[in-house]
């Protein structure tokens, strides 16, 4: 029986409740045990239709899965990229 990851570091596919991509970015993701869900930063380049903006959205994880997940925006952008929260909704996609 394979064990699960607990994070996730590299590129994601960030896709709409229907399942149409939006754009693409990099995330660090891990279990929130807590919370039993996952939970993450994003990092979009700044000015696409994610970025700024809180959404409930589909993540998808190359060579993995995808799972729901809502993003809270963060006020700041660096260097052209803008950050988001990223808070799983059902089984983690890593």
């Amino acid at each position: 029986m394979a064990l699960a990851m607990d994070t996730y570091s590299g590129p994601v596919r960030i896709l709409d409740t229907n399942g149409i991509l939006l754009t693409v970015g990099s995330a660090d993701l891990e279990r929130d045990p807590e919370r039993g869900s996952w939970r993450g930063l994003l990092r979009v380049i700044a000015g696409t239709g994610v970025a700024g903006k809180a959404l409930r959205v589909k993540i998808e994880v190359p060579g993995g899965g995808v799972s729901e997940a809502a993003l809270d925006p963060r006020p700041e952008t660096s260097n052209g990229v803008a950050f988001s929260e990223i808070a799983g909704i059902g089984p983690a996609p890593f």
